[in-house]
């Protein structure tokens, strides 16, 4: 198969787009700005500055909210705000939030991220700049990651910053814990129907020079319920129960300095419901779940105006998978164990050797460690292999407007058997920042994805002399933070070297480098606070395609818009509403092509504040209406919660 492609939009849509992108600029730059407004856009300006001037060892990147901080990529920041608006439980359920990306529940019950397209194995997740995958599988779970003390989530699409290091063929969520700011004390509880419960706590103390924060929850239900032609049942298997902690402390031996250990458990037990159709039924349930974090580092200064940040961290799964002969979960049939780990260090350093320039540079390294047993009379399964990646990235700065920024990074993966892998991707880019509120960049990217180490090494299906996965990408970005928060982005990426799984004549299956893609699109978001009230919108129009099949790609709808709209009032009330919509999908199953019909769906939330606490009830489905993100795997139903918070400084 040809490796060469060529990039191309069809000549109407490229010129409608560009028409629309340079009419979304022209018109965003000649708002009118009155001197109260400049006033405080600059007082806002310096308080983000003096804010991000302070250490902070979880941040792989510091993105500013200012359009001439931003980077080549397209950035979208879920802020606590809004995860404070709609009372999540975990982050699974404010990413669809962002434009660019999609949240699906089905296999295995995981909830799985597809951003621009491609699956949450092409992508990369961090916790606190810790990357958190399943080694094996190399697949992340978003409801593992529950969202009561995460102070924000940023998701970094196209050409992201070569300093993340390897596997970031996808994007990059970074999810950021909060930092310890003052003496305060939460506790928080709520209540829903099939005996849902969960309580949670979480506090910090700040001293002289250290502080330290602890969170911890426990969450409990027997399931949730469906609507099956009209009646409204109660889907089986899907009870759990989970526990979690997270605990960070800090010591800061100078203004500039922080010594950060930082150590988070998850723990969890729960049920995977069979498929309503499509799929033969499988009876499986996850006895223990667990996942162990431990991480420690620091940032430091580095010269006069530099800083280096030193991180170390071992995130180890211990996962027990008991599958059943029947409905009845009476009879176990096998069970299944994986004791896997990843370890590894990063060091990423800022300087500026000349004027100008800010030179940027990071080195990481990780080892994936797998230990499985397919089944108790099954031999144990032994498989490792260690990445490396040096990344090297420069800002020039042309004028205060012209912005060029370039970067390399070198991947290298030392697998256990079968020739390593060695990928260089590079990035280039122009920014121009004509005002303060007005910023714009066009960037080129090349992005890899090394292939995971069940598609190596698995003794049925592995293939150990797989090539990494490769993308290419063109990005277009305008942001204008005036009158009217908005952005817009349009890209076009290509893929080649997908891995997909085919059936050999023996009747055997075997990963290979056989698939190509084409996947572009337009990214637009929109937001205005007048008052107590505030708007926001989201739109993606994606066009993605299956090259090697010739056929769409698997669930990814064509479009996909969120509305948010709330009224806040502080000392008394918030009232909050969402709305998501996604067009119609599809997927191949058993070589049969399956719809996923498009869907509409709302969230609405009312708070009441009280002096040192609030109550809240929220309503999920609002339209009680039946939908799938992923087909055989219905969501449920109206869901009605009610919690209750206590807040206090200590």
């Amino acid at each position: 198969m040809s490796r060469h492609f060529k990039l191309k939009f069809h000549q109407p849509t490229l010129s409608l787009l560009i028409l629309f992108c340079l009419s979304f600029s022209l018109l965003t730059s000649v708002s009118p700005v009155s001197a109260q407004e400049q006033t405080a856009r600059q007082e806002n300006r310096q308080k983000e500055e003096e804010k991000l001037a302070r250490a902070k060892t979880e941040e792989i990147v510091v993105i500013a909210s200012l359009p001439k901080e931003k980077p080549l990529a397209s950035v979208f920041v879920i802020q606590p705000t809004i995860m404070e608006l709609f009372k999540t439980k975990n982050i699974s359920e404010v990413l669809s939030f962002a434009p660019g990306t999609y949240v699906t529940t089905g296999y295995k019950a995981e909830s799985h991220v597809k951003i621009r397209g491609l699956d949450n194995d092409k992508s990369t997740l961090l916790l606190d700049g810790i990357p958190i995958y399943e080694p094996y599988f190399n697949l992340y779970d978003l409801k593992t990651l529950p969202s009561l003390d995460v102070e924000r989530i940023q998701v970094t699409k196209g050409s992201s910053s070569v300093l993340y290091g390897a596997n970031t063929l996808g994007g990059i969520i970074e999810v950021l814990t909060r930092r310890p700011e003052r003496n305060i004390l939460e506790l928080r509880t709520r209540m829903g129907p099939t005996s849902s419960f969960s309580f949670a706590g979480n506090g910090s103390y700040v001293g002289k020079n250290y502080s330290f924060d602890l969170a911890a929850s426990h969450e409990e239900s027997d399931g949730y319920k469906f609507k099956n032609a009209e009646i409204t049942q109660l889907y089986p298997n899907t009870d759990y129960r989970n526990n979690y902690f997270d605990g960070k402390f800090y010591y800061f031996p100078g203004q500039k300095s922080e010594i950060l250990f930082q150590t988070s458990f998850y723990d969890s037990a729960y049920g995977i419901p069979v498929a309503t159709a499509y799929y033969s039924p499988r009876y499986w349930r996850f006895k223990d779940w667990q996942r162990l974090i431990v991480g420690l580092g620091g940032t430091f200064p580095l010269s006069k105006t530099g800083t280096l940040k030193i991180r170390t961290y071992y995130v180890n799964y211990y996962n027990v998978l008991d599958a059943y002969t029947d409905a009845t979960y009476s009879t176990l049939s096998w069970e299944s164990i994986y004791k896997n780990f990843s370890g590894g260090a990063f060091i990423l350093g800022t300087l500026h050797p000349f004027d100008h320039h800010e030179l940027r540079f990071s080195f990481n390294c990780r080892l994936d460690k797998v230990k499985q047993q397919a089944s108790e009379t099954s031999p144990w399964e032994n498989y490792e292999h260690k990445i490396f990646s040096v990344g090297l990235e420069d800002e020039w700065k042309l004028t205060p407007a012209w912005h060029l920024i370039g970067g390399l990074s070198l991947d290298y993966l030392n697998k256990q058997t079968g020739s390593d892998r060695t990928s260089l991707n590079p990035i280039v880019g122009l920014r121009f920042a004509p005002l303060d509120y007005l910023e714009l960049h066009l960037s080129f990217s090349q992005k890899s994805r090394f292939p995971s180490m069940r598609s190596l090494y698995s003794s049925t299906s592995g293939n150990p002399d797989l090539k990494d996965e490769l993308g290419r990408t063109f990005e277009f970005g305008t942001s204008y933070t005036g009158w009217l928060n908005s952005s817009l982005a349009l890209f076009t990426s290509n893929y080649r070297d997908f891995i997909n799984v085919i059936r050999l004549p023996d009747g055997t299956k075997k990963y290979v480098n056989v698939g190509q893609a084409r996947i572009r699109g337009l990214e637009a978001e929109a937001g205005k606070s007048i008052g107590s009230f505030n708007i926001q919108v989201q739109y993606t129009y994606l066009d993605a395609r299956n090259i090697t099949d010739s056929r769409k790609i698997d669930l990814i709808p064509n479009h996909q818009l969120s509305l948010l709209v709330n009224y806040l009032k502080p000392e008394n009330y918030s009232l909050a509403f969402w709305l998501l919509s996604a067009s119609e999908a599809e997927i191949l199953i058993s070589q049969n092509t399956v719809k996923v019909p498009a869907y509409a769906t709302a969230n609405l939330t009312l708070e009441k504040f009280f002096s040192s606490g609030s109550a809240f009830i929220k309503v999920e489905n609002l339209f009680n209406k039946t939908y799938f993100t992923e087909p055989g795997y219905p969501v449920s139903c109206r869901r009605i919660e009610l919690g209750f918070g206590f807040r206090t400084g200590l």
